[in-house]
């Protein structure tokens, strides 16, 4: 390059450099006039559709619920009370996600209500061994819920006894909680469950209500609740509120929580600086440094997380496998042994199985000379008993035709 077009070049960027600096700064400005403009409208919205909404939240859910006596979701009342509250808002449209996350609960909340509003699912809780796997519903959770109890003997008959559990009971002694629904086939492949005695929750980001209750009621004693996450601010604070009361849940027990990571320390360890990616959280540096800390961040960690993330993702099947192997052995999570008692008593429920079996194999070797003589009008007999018995089907009809007929 001449000196000549170095010196325009230089000239240029003087006279540009002024003007680049006082259009960076309108621009900001603008920005944050404008984040703070937002800031009133949203905070505007809310006190205008939570006054138009707050008339009508009692007719909407009664309506929904049949006065109160059947369960309603949350989207269920938001259609019955959504058509009234824009009418009174001049037919400005109103949010789902809106009325659902942050209308509703707060109407709940402030006003003491005991209304039963359900929450579809977010997320899946699979025992081990039993193939049992409910939604994170408040429905699934409630019935889920309502069976648990002790281990039961099912006595032998045709087929052989076995021991039936609905909960930990003689199942699983710990809880594993991982924020991401995506791991569960590589969970299921690698039978993390089924060695380790654990049932697996999964999570679409923040635990839901469902969720927290059936942690509530699960982890009250000393089934340690186990939570992996990501290396990041939604991940500290997926943990933090499993262990401390929010605005839409209070806890009535406090669980044994156990953070498998990821952490600064695993991403040292792994070798995942690298994977590290820009963090886009919102709100200032103060109060994200405050949230950190808050949720259990050490000073190392909310310096890291103020700009960087690390995701699970970054680990490769085999490598996130064996992570959370290790850090089950590190906490000493084993297989579930009951105790004397129960023991005793499976052992001679398969000592009495086993006996039952050879009675019944023997018997039926006895009728393999046996001819059946089959009703040369069967098919007419079963549509005539179907017609009688429309709730039953046709092997129904044919076991009691053969009954009949003994």
């Amino acid at each position: 390059m001449n000196s000549l077009a170095k010196n325009l070049i230089d000239d240029l960027c003087a006279v540009t450099k002024e003007w680049t600096k006082q259009r960076k700064a309108e621009e900001r400005h603008a920005s944050a006039e404008a984040n703070r403009r937002a800031r009133m409208i949203r905070a505007s919205d809310y006190h205008n559709f939570k006054s138009a909404a707050d008339g009508l939240m009692k007719q909407a859910y009664l309506a929904a619920s049949a006065n109160g006596t059947l369960p309603a979701s949350v989207r269920q009342v938001m259609y019955q009370a959504r058509p009234f509250i824009q009418e009174k808002m001049g037919g400005r449209q109103l949010n789902d996600q809106y009325f659902c996350q942050q209308l509703l609960p707060n109407y709940i909340e402030e006003n003491g209500v005991n209304w039963d509003v359900v929450y579809d699912d977010r997320g899946h809780f699979t025992e081990p061994h039993t193939e049992h796997s409910i939604g994170l519903g408040t429905i699934s959770v409630r019935n889920y819920l309502s069976g648990i109890g002790t281990s039961k003997l099912e006595e032998p008959g045709f087929a052989f006894g076995k021991v039936a559990t609905h909960g930990p009971n003689g199942c699983f002694g710990a809880v594993l909680l991982i924020e991401k629904e995506g791991f569960l086939p590589l969970l299921e492949a690698a039978r993390i469950g089924e060695r380790f005695d654990i049932a697996v929750m999964s999570t679409k980001g923040m635990s839901s209500t469902a969720a927290r209750t059936l942690i509530d009621r699960l982890c009250r004693g000393q089934l340690p609740l186990l939570v992996l996450h990501d290396f990041d601010k939604a991940g500290f604070s997926i943990v933090g509120t499993l262990s401390r009361n929010t605005r839409r849940y209070s806890f009535d027990n406090q669980a044994n929580i156990i953070d498998l990571g990821l952490r600064l320390t695993d991403v040292v360890d792994l070798g995942l600086e690298s994977s590290a990616e820009d963090a886009f959280d919102r709100g200032s540096t103060d109060a994200k440094r405050d949230n950190l800390h808050l949720n259990g961040a050490t000073d190392d960690e909310v310096k890291f997380l103020l700009d960087k993330r690390v995701e699970l993702n970054a680990l490769t099947s085999d490598r996130l496998v064996a992570f959370i192997e290790q850090k089950l052995t590190q906490h000493s999570i084993k297989k579930v042994v009951p105790d004397e008692d129960e023991l005793d008593q499976s052992y001679r429920l398969f000592a009495r199985s086993r006996k039952v079996q050879q009675i019944i194999e023997r018997e039926l070797a006895k009728l393999d000379g046996i001819t059946v003589q089959v009703p040369r009008d069967l098919e007419r007999e079963v549509r005539e008993y179907l017609s009688q018995h429309p709730e039953n089907r046709w092997d129904e009809a044919i076991r009691h035709i053969e009954a009949s007929r003994s």
